[in-house]
């Protein structure tokens, strides 16, 4: 039997996934199933031999070759709600198709599940089961944890004692919180004998990690790994910390899947939306008329960005000195061999 699951969004999108993807697993044990996603999916799995990962071009003719590989295919899931995801899942004519009831294009699912707001996106895509009768046999979030990797990451990035990673930048402007109280929040950790690390992927990442550092009362002892590490040697790092802080972005639901400690801080949106972290810690603006704003906001709908300075620097401190002083309780990661 051969299943197949379409999320080719955002990395924080196919990490919360991880969960749809394990329960499938596990109600079939002797199926293959295949994963529609970008390339950064292989690294993200790795090693997680049931599951095969095709990666996608958004070109006309990148979908067109992923469609004509899934012709034979029993069974789909189509996580993403866009256009791409349901044309392509019925032009492959797989018999079962599962989809949300607001997807576009929803009409060529064979079976649809509700979709909405104020419950967390692994419920959600837990809804997708559910249509099908389903069993759900696990709430976590999984990512693959390969000792000798995490060996090797600690040797290769001088990783040594306890540190706590920090990811400044969000895909999109509305999503990142004020720069200058990144730099504060550092400042503050390394004055109470705390390392820091800042991660991030390359490109605009790196601007937004510069800019904090310019803003440092002393940029010294501040490791700068944003654009430096792939995303399984990301994951790895974050399993390495001792906690996360981070916006609304990747490296939260990377820090939930592998057991590290973390904080999201929310500018333009809310964890109402559903992507938060349910055994971290998160703070967002209160008293804004404009927030929460959308689930991915491309410009301030106001003009104001004044949802990137609503939480103050000293009230994540404040929950970063509660959770680093607690003794770590990192629950069990999926270890290979």
């Amino acid at each position: 039997m051969r299943i197949v699951v379409w999320q080719s969004a955002f990395l924080g999108d196919l990490v919360l996934a991880s969960n749809l993807l394990v329960n499938l697993l596990i109600n079939f044990p002797n199926a293959e199933l295949i994963l529609v996603a970008r390339p950064f999916a292989v690294e993200l799995f790795k090693g997680l031999d049931r599951l095969k990962v095709l990666p996608l071009k958004k070109t006309l003719r990148g979908t067109w070759e992923v469609v004509k590989h899934l012709k034979g295919c029993e069974v789909a899931f189509g996580v993403q709600r866009g256009l791409r995801t349901s044309l392509s899942l019925f032009l492959a004519r797989i018999p079962t198709r599962v989809g949300f009831k607001n997807a576009e294009l929803s009409f060529l699912y064979t079976h649809k599940a509700p979709h909405s707001w104020g419950v967390h996106e692994v419920e959600r895509n837990q809804q997708l089961l559910k249509v099908l009768n389903l069993k759900v046999h696990t709430d976590r979030l999984f990512l693959p944890i390969n000792w000798k990797t995490l060996e090797r990451v600690e040797k290769k990035f001088n990783l040594k004692g306890e540190f706590v990673a920090i990811a400044p930048s969000a895909n999109f402007e509305p999503k990142r919180w004020n720069e200058i109280y990144f730099a504060k929040l550092i400042d503050l950790l390394k004055e109470e004998g705390f390392k820091v690390t800042l991660i991030g992927a390359k490109g605009k990442d790196e601007e937004v990690a510069q800019r904090v550092r310019s803003f440092l009362k002393d940029p010294k002892g501040v490791k700068n790994l944003v654009g430096k590490t792939t995303v399984e040697e990301l994951v790895h790092l974050i399993y390495l910390a001792r906690l996360v802080v981070a916006n609304d972005s990747a490296p939260v639901h990377i820090a939930e899947a592998v057991g590290t400690p973390v904080i999201a801080v929310y500018c333009a949106t809310s964890p109402y939306y559903g992507f938060f972290p349910r055994s971290g810690v998160y703070l967002q603006p209160k008293g804004l008329k404009c927030h929460p704003c959308k689930p991915n906001p491309k410009v301030c709908k106001v003009s104001s960005m004044e949802c990137t300075q609503a939480v103050k620097p000293e009230e994540v401190y404040k929950k970063a000195l509660f959770l680093l002083n607690k003794p770590p309780q990192k629950p069990p990661a999926l270890f290979l061999s």
